[in-house]
């Protein structure tokens, strides 16, 4: 995060029609204004002093809305009642694992351990690609592009989808072998988030380009309401004074009324 240095603290000037006009967007120094970069999808543009949060997939800023609430990442439970037999199989979502004596170079491979916990706890460092690449599972392994994987107990794999929202529901988990069972055949409880929360506010216009940017917003500072750019469900001063109470850290943002 940067802070800002203002040759007139206070003070910033911006278009407000068809002549420039000097606006006061700052009531005080304090909070001092600070600033993040975020991404910005394509195509996407967003006037300056515009009140943002981040999109439901995490990847571009938008305009923030009155109503928000968090989506959930979708989730399953694989638990292994034995160590697996070869050529018992896993699939989660597209990718498939194979249980394996030993494992070569295949990816997908997964070494069968002398305990069930043993076998798990392969499959998860398999998922993550993580250490034992060789050994605990086929060297040519990649981490698994739409879910992580934890132990939630001995011989009990959780699985969870990366990103928030219905779509990881559609994630296949399914098993053959006498040893290993999902709950469900897919992941389940994914919720899309409803809205956007606001986070920041644009320091400067975010221009429509053809590819993915990185910009600055305001993570702190005390603003005046009447010189920011808010969605329309904003609509009444107390709502735009509340719009940042619940923001997730490290955003310190006021919203006051020019007296």
């Amino acid at each position: 995060m940067t802070s800002i240095p203002f040759a007139q603290p206070g003070m910033a000037a911006r278009d407000v029609s068809d002549t420039f006009t000097s606006a006061e967007i700052f009531n005080a120094a304090i909070p001092h204004p600070v600033t993040e970069h975020f991404p910005v999808a394509a195509d996407v543009a967003l006037p300056a002093f515009s009140v943002v949060g981040l999109a439901a997939s995490g990847l571009s800023l938008a305009l923030a809305t009155l109503a928000y609430a968090p989506g959930s990442r979708a989730s399953g439970r694989l638990v292994f009642s034995g160590v697996g037999t070869a050529d018992d199989t896993i699939t989660i979502g597209a990718t498939v694992y194979t249980l394996k004596a030993a494992p070569t170079t295949v990816a997908g491979q997964v070494k069968i351990g002398a305990t069930a916990a043993e076998t798990a706890s392969n499959l998860i460092a398999a998922i993550h690609g993580g250490a034992g690449a060789g050994a605990a599972y086929g060297s040519q392994t990649v981490p698994h592009p739409d879910v992580t994987a934890q132990s939630d107990a001995a011989g009990i794999v959780g699985i969870v989808a990366k990103q928030a929202g219905s779509a990881g529901n559609a994630i296949a988990t399914t098993e053959t072998g006498s040893v290993t069972a999902f709950a469900n055949a897919t992941l389940v409880g994914g919720v899309d988030q409803i809205g956007v929360q606001a986070i920041g506010v644009t320091t400067a216009p975010v221009l429509d380009t053809n590819a993915a940017q990185r910009v600055a917003i305001y993570r702190a500072g005390n603003f005046n309401p009447d010189a920011l750019n808010w969605d329309a469900s904003f609509d009444t001063d107390a709502k735009r004074e509340a719009a940042f109470r619940s923001a997730p850290s490290p955003t310190n943002i006021l919203i006051r009324k020019r007296l």
